[in-house]
């Protein structure tokens, strides 16, 4: 019998959601949407700003026709502490003891304040090391979310970071590419992360996203913020439309992210001087900005393609065309959707 989850991802400018079934042999989509995000009433602690964004979501999921109530949800990356850290060799019980105390050292937040969770993902038997993926999120904000999904009619089965979530999308959809770059660009931050050997290893935000370009394009040019975002959405980063203007505006913000990448490979190399991270996948809203894809590969030398965490499911042709142009955006919310529960 196929199990059907709902992967929601409450993200600042868009919730989107995705609903997929899965059995022993396959991965079938069985609906997909998004709609805006009451953004002020997200980041507001207000019960009724609260059942605003409730009713967004139940509004989604009633037009998607979504059958079942669990949700695997996401929570905003840049308010999760992620980290992978090297602890000494230990047992399972050894760590559960441990791991509060290990957790100190990265947490700023009261470990009573904090959500904890934690998983091994390598051990080195030579030095009797092992990295161990350390999440914390505020207990505060994770029942925010709670409340949200529960105000929605829906049934929280599970939260974890957006991050972690587009990384198994990714990696069910590029399943050639056991050792790759991520590189997602939300509306309010992007993030860097490293795969190796099908595992999150590295992660980490910046406070650059979609809106920030926008708002960098209305400023200079002397535009609203719709138009600017237009105008960032029609000719990106390609250097022969509108006499380059846009992608001056917008080559300072990039060429940060990608000094962050450069020293996320050399980080990589001198962890595993042996391996090379030769391919970048780019997720998020950014991802569609025309001439994103050529201009990394100008800069980074690496080869790069947009995410699309569609392609490894079963999905019904006649949506396709309508699914393509919005896929990376899903990669987040696909990957809620495929988390075994």
């Amino acid at each position: 019998m196929a199990k059907i989850l709902l992967g929601l991802d409450i993200g600042t400018q868009t919730i989107k959601a995705v609903q997929i079934a899965k059995d022993n042999r396959s991965r079938s989509l069985l609906a997909a949407g998004y709609v805006a995000t009451p953004y002020r009433e997200l980041t507001s602690n207000s019960t009724r700003d609260e059942q605003v964004v409730a009713e967004s979501i139940n509004k989604l999921v009633h037009d998607m026709k979504v059958t079942t109530a669990e949700v695997s949800a996401s929570l905003p990356s840049y308010k999760v502490v992620t980290r992978v850290i090297e602890v000494p060799q230990m047992s399972d019980s050894e760590m559960e003891s441990s791991i509060q105390w290990e957790a100190e050292q990265y947490i700023a937040l009261p470990l009573s304040k904090v959500k904890l969770d934690y998983c091994v993902i390598s051990q080195n038997n030579a030095i009797k090391r092992m990295k161990v993926l350390l999440v914390a999120a505020p207990i505060s904000m994770v029942e925010k979310y709670i409340r949200i999904i529960k105000l929605a009619g829906l049934n929280p089965v599970s939260l974890e970071t957006e991050i972690i979530a587009a990384v198994r999308s990714i990696t069910e959809s590029v399943p050639t590419l056991p050792n790759l770059l991520v590189f997602t660009i939300g509306a309010t931050t992007s993030e860097i992360a490293i795969i190796r050997d099908y595992a999150l290893i590295y992660a980490k935000s910046y406070p650059i996203g979609g809106s920030t370009l926008t708002r960098a394009i209305a400023e200079e040019l002397g535009f609203e913020l719709s138009q600017a975002e237009e105008y960032k959405k029609t000719y990106g980063l390609e250097e022969d439309k509108l006499e380059g203007k846009i992608v001056k505006i917008l080559t300072p913000f990039f060429t940060n992210l990608f000094k962050e990448i450069e020293k996320t490979i050399v980080y990589y190399k001198e962890q595993y001087p042996k391996e090379e991270v030769g391919n970048i996948v780019v997720a998020g809203g950014g991802a569609k900005l025309p001439g994103l894809v050529s201009f990394i590969t100008q800069y980074l030398n690496l080869n790069s393609q947009v995410c699309n965490p569609f392609v490894n499911l079963s999905v019904n042709p006649t949506v396709i065309p309508v699914l393509t142009p919005d896929a990376p955006i899903y990669a987040t919310s696909v990957g809620l959707a495929l988390k075994d529960i």
